[in-house]
């Protein structure tokens, strides 16, 4: 019995957590090496096979749990090697009675990640074997409080593979078989309640126990207190021993209306979201504001990591369509091969490997909402058209269907690339550069907003101090130094792994020079280490050694002044530094001005 799609919802929720925590992408794969959970990049391939050489299946066949951060020797014999995007990757068995029944894994899909992950090994492979003993501890909470009909449990593994709510009743209304999704329509726990050979009723008052044959029939079910609008028909079945019972089969209708709402699982993104007052960034606020009362198209233009999903996510929000779905889809992490499907979708059978009952592609997914394509300029050409075609008649294909689908979307699109260059080049449509181009918002980069960088460095500060449970810090002098001086060619996102590495060396409340990352300093100073150690001291002939000791002395405390800032706070540090009071050290600079 898949214990595992049981509980796939909860583990969702558990996943997203975990991702949000440890900066991953978090995935879970049952028997069949089947994904059933997953975030990000993984949250894409739901429901499809890993390969039968993957880690995963190693994980299966050894229960041994694998750590692959540097693509080594675990890979050399995968058959997906060549097309795998990820850069690191951690993996744990998840046992039940003994018998391994899945796979978690901990993966990176871009460089940052992999080094966090390499940085902070024993921590994340702590917390995967952690995450994977809470996952075992709901499957034996699941067993104490449901003892399950094992003389037709096969059953599970097919109903909990329907994407609807399923409950099989015995000739006592009583329910000997439920799916996740019935259960999460129903917001009830298998592994905190007991259900099983409980009345139908219990659960949902109101309800006709009719055979309705092959028909459809809405009407509206009493679930906890509150009325539901439901899609649903009851059809009568044989169980093993001859006993006629009842299968219930449904569907929400706010599930069927909105169905891409899950795909929008993060916490809603509003304009108050977003730090920063300089002139810049308000700008590109007051005009995202205007387009979002609008349904016109819009691009967005920003270098790396200036936070385009986060405009696109709070004019969705602050829009016209903020009741509707919120789709994104990024151009350049899925490959050529499988984009079209995942734009598209796809009906049953429509090639090999292919979901036996077909798939909604992201566009459809969409209707009535915001379809956000991230880095539209890694856009394959042949798919630029079919975009185009969507943007014109407001209809899709999907892959092997017969019929156009109508829909009724809002497209906004981000790129980090100068989409008029590549037009010149050839490898972007000037048709479709202007369908998109509607309403272009240019993003600011970190350099150009002024002193916005010690605003959200507070910000990103008290988040990651609160995440890793240490006292909030503050910038020294020097460091502010050196943030206002600095490009920041990675914008936001290297300022927050820039700080998130300060904060994890920082011994004091301040975070200072020596605690940044070493390519950080180097690259602005062009390789010179800011040390006044390393300054000669030139010896005036005509001055006793005393005096020489006392300009010593003045160089020595001028340059850890300059290095800690001239606050108290870093004078504090000057004098614990030297070993010698704070007053002393008041004294000493009191004689060097004299």
């Amino acid at each position: 019995m898949s214990y595992l799609r049981l509980i796939k919802n909860k583990m969702q929720s558990l996943a997203e957590t975990m991702a949000s925590v440890m900066k991953v992408e978090v995935a879970i794969a049952d028997k069949n090496l089947t994904r059933i959970v997953g975030t990000g990049d993984f949250y894409i391939k739901l429901d499809e096979s890993c390969a039968e050489d993957s880690l995963f299946a190693k994980v299966m066949d050894s229960g041994l749990p694998i750590v692959n951060l540097t693509r080594d020797e675990h890979c050399d014999d995968c058959s997906s090697r060549d097309t795998c995007p990820e850069f690191a990757n951690m993996s744990y068995p998840i046992k039940s009675e003994g018998e391994i029944i899945g796979v978690i894994s901990f993966a990176s899909f871009d460089a940052e990640q992999a080094n966090t992950m390499r940085f902070r090994r024993n921590e994340y492979y702590n917390m995967l074997k952690e995450t994977a003993g809470i996952v075992e501890q709901e499957i034996v909470n699941i067993n104490i409080t449901n003892k399950l009909i094992k003389d037709v449990a096969e059953v599970n593994d097919i109903i909990n593979c329907l994407n609807k709510g399923i409950i099989i009743l015995n000739s006592s209304d009583e329910i000997i078989h439920i799916n996740s999704k019935a259960l999460e329509s129903l917001d009830i726990s298998i592994s905190s309640q007991k259900i099983i050979q409980r009345d139908i009723h219990e659960f949902i008052q109101d309800i006709k126990l009719n055979d309705t044959g092959n028909n459809d029939v809405v009407d509206l079910w009493k679930i906890n207190g509150k009325e539901a609008r439901v899609i649903y028909s009851i059809n009568k079945i044989l169980l093993s021993d001859n006993e006629f019972s009842l299968m219930i089969s449904f569907d929400e209708m706010k599930d069927i209306i909105n169905i891409a709402k899950t795909y929008a699982r993060k916490e809603k993104i509003y304009f108050s979201n977003i730090i920063g007052n300089s002139k810049a960034i308000l700008e590109s606020i007051n005009r995202s504001k205007i387009a979002a009362m609008t349904d016109s198209t819009i691009l967005i233009q920003g270098a790396s990591g200036t936070g385009k999903e986060l405009f696109a996510r709070s004019i969705h929000n602050e829009g016209l369509r903020k009741e509707g779905p919120f789709v994104a889809l990024n151009c350049a992490s899925i490959p050529e091969t499988l984009i079209e499907s995942e734009l598209f979708g796809y009906e049953k059978g429509a090639f090999t490997g292919a979901n036996t009952t077909g798939k909604k592609g992201k566009i459809e997914l969409a209707h009535n909402g915001t379809l956000f394509l991230d880095e539209i300029g890694d856009l394959p050409l042949p798919l630029q058209t079919r975009l185009l075609r969507v943007l014109q008649e407001r209809s899709i294909d999907r892959l092997g269907g017969e019929t156009s689908i109508d829909i009724n979307i809002r497209v906004i699109s981000a790129t980090h690339k100068d989409l008029r260059q590549l037009v010149k080049e050839g490898k972007f449509r000037l048709d479709l550069f202007y369908r998109l181009n509607v309403i272009p918002i240019n993003l600011p980069s970190l350099k150009e907003r002024e002193d916005d960088v010690f605003q959200c460095s507070k910000h990103i500060i008290n988040n990651l101090c609160d995440k890793m449970n240490k006292e909030t810090k503050r910038l020294s002098d020097n460091v502010k130094d050196l943030f206002k001086k600095y490009t920041w060619p990675g914008n936001i996102r290297e300022l927050e792994n820039v700080l998130e590495h300060a904060i994890c060396f920082s011994k004091d409340n301040y975070i200072k020079l020596e605690d940044l990352p070493q390519y950080f300093v180097n690259e602005h100073l062009n390789g010179q280490e800011v040390d006044f150690k390393d300054k000669i001291l030139s010896i005036d002939s005509d001055k006793s050694l005393e005096e020489l000791k006392m300009d010593f002395e003045k160089s020595v405390i001028k340059g850890l002044i300059d290095e800690y800032g001239d606050t108290v706070e870093g004078k504090k540090i000057v004098a614990e530094k030297l070993n010698i009071g704070l007053t002393t050290l008041y004294r000493k600079m009191n004689n060097y001005e004299n």
